[in-house]
C-alpha cells in the first residue's frame, strides 16, 4: 500500500503558485512587447524578469531541491526557501518592487544556499556538483541583495541568470556521474565554471567588461554540456529519453548563443541589443531544459506519472523557432515583428503546458515513461 505523502501539503500549493506565476509573468512580457491586454496589476508590468526569475524559477527550483532533500531527512524546513520566494514573487505581482519582496526573495536565496550547503555537509557528500549548485543559489541571493540595495535590473539580471545557469549545470553534472568523467575533463569544468563565475560576480563593478567575461563563460560552458553530458549519448535512444536529450542539446546551443551576444554587444541596458541577449538565455537555454525535465520533475511534485507522446515535439519546435524570429527581429530592430513573436513565444510556453496537462489528467502513462534519472 502506498504511504501517504506527509509533504503533499506543501508541495501542491507552491506548485499552483508557480504555475500562478508562469501565467503572470507571461501576460506581463506580452504587455512589455505592446499587446494592450487588460491590466492584472500596475505593478506588474514592470517586474516580469524579477516575477520569472526570482519568484518562478527560484520557487520551482527550491521545491525540487526541498521534496529531494525531505526523502532522506524527513524535515519540513527546507520549504522555506520555496515559501519565501513564492511571497516574494505574489508581493512583486501586487506591490511591485517593494523592499518587503525584495527581502523575501533575498531570504529565499540564503534558505536555498543553507538546504544545499547543510546536506552536502551532513551527509558527507560535497562534490564538484553540489558546490556548483550552491554557488548557483548563493548567486540568487547575490542579486536579491544588490537589487535591495538599489542597483538597477540591468546590472542585477545577470546575478539570477548565474544562479539558473550553475543550477542546470550543477544538476546536469550530478547525473553525468554515471560516465565516471576524468579528473582533467571536472577540472575543465571548473575552469569554465570559474571564467563565468568571475564575469557574473563583476557585472556590480565594470558592467561592460563582465558581460564580455561572462558570455566567454557561457561559451565554454555550453562546449563542455555538448561535448561532455550525457544527453550526447541519450539522443540516441528513444520515446522520452531522446526527447529530453534533444531539449538539452538545443538550449546548450542556445547558451553558446547567448555567450556570444553577450562577447559582442557586452553592457546593454535596454532595447533590442538587451532582449536578444536576456531572452537568448532564459528562453533559448533555460526553458529548453524545462521542457526537457518537466517529465521528470512533474511526478515527484505531484505524484502524478507524465505520460510522453511525440506531440510534446511540437511546443520545443514553436519555442525555437519563434526564439529564432524574435531574435532575427531585434536584430533587424523591427518592433512589430518582435511583437508577434514575443505572443508566439508565449504560446509555445502554454501549449506545453496543455500537453503536460493533458498528459498527466487525460493520458496513462506508457512503457515508454520508465526509469529515465540515469539516461537523461
Amino acid at each position: 500500500m502506498r504511504q501517504p505523502d506527509r509533504f503533499s501539503s506543501f508541495r501542491l500549493p507552491l506548485f499552483g503558485l508557480v504555475i500562478g506565476m508562469l501565467l503572470a509573468g507571461g501576460w506581463a512580457a506580452l504587455q512589455r512587447a505592446g499587446w494592450a491586454l487588460p491590466m492584472v496589476s500596475i505593478p506588474l508590468v514592470g517586474m516580469h524578469g524579477p516575477l520569472m526569475m526570482g519568484g518562478l524559477f527560484g520557487t520551482l527550483i527550491a521545491l525540487e531541491r526541498a521534496t529531494a532533500v525531505g526523502v532522506f531527512i524527513h524535515a519540513r524546513w527546507p520549504y522555506a526557501a520555496p515559501v519565501l520566494s513564492a511571497l516574494g514573487g505574489l508581493l512583486l505581482i501586487v506591490i511591485g518592487p517593494h523592499p518587503v519582496a525584495k527581502v523575501c526573495l533575498l531570504a529565499g536565496g540564503f534558505s536555498l544556499t543553507f538546504v544545499y550547503a547543510y546536506t552536502a555537509t551532513t551527509r558527507r557528500f560535497w562534490s564538484l556538483h553540489t558546490a556548483i549548485l550552491c554557488a548557483g543559489a548563493a548567486f540568487w541571493a547575490f542579486g536579491s541583495f544588490l537589487w535591495l540595495l538599489g542597483q538597477p535590473l540591468y546590472v542585477v539580471v545577470h546575478s539570477w541568470i548565474a544562479f539558473l545557469i550553475l543550477t542546470i549545470v550543477g544538476e546536469r553534472l550530478e547525473l553525468t556521474r554515471v560516465r565516471r568523467l576524468a579528473a582533467s575533463v571536472e577540472r575543465l569544468l571548473v575552469l569554465c565554471v570559474g571564467l563565468y563565475a568571475t564575469g557574473a560576480l563583476l557585472t556590480a563593478v565594470s558592467l561592460d567588461a563582465a558581460v564580455r567575461l561572462a558570455g566567454l563563460g557561457e561559451v565554454c560552458i555550453a562546449l563542455w554540456l555538448l561535448r561532455f553530458d550525457i544527453a550526447g549519448q541519450s539522443v540516441r535512444q528513444s520515446g522520452l529519453t531522446r526527447y529530453i536529450a534533444l531539449c538539452l542539446i538545443a538550449g546548450y546551443l542556445w547558451l553558446a548563443v547567448a555567450g556570444g551576444f553577450g562577447l559582442l554587444f557586452g553592457a546593454v541596458y535596454a532595447g533590442f541589443q538587451y532582449d536578444a541577449l536576456i531572452h537568448a538565455v532564459l528562453v533559448g537555454f533555460v526553458f529548453s531544459m524545462v521542457f526537457g525535465h518537466a517529465p521528470l520533475i512533474i511526478p515527484a511534485l505531484t505524484g502524478r506519472q507524465v505520460a510522453y507522446h511525440p506531440i510534446f515535439y511540437s511546443a520545443l519546435l514553436l519555442l525555437h523557432l519563434t526564439l529564432l524570429l524574435r531574435l532575427y527581429s531585434d536584430l533587424t530592430l523591427d518592433f512589430k515583428l518582435r511583437k508577434w513573436a514575443g505572443l508566439l513565444n508565449a504560446v509555445a510556453v502554454l501549449m506545453f503546458m496543455f500537453l503536460l496537462l493533458y498528459s498527466l489528467v487525460i493520458r496513462r502513462p506508457s512503457h515508454l515513461t520508465t526509469n529515465l534519472t540515469t539516461t537523461s
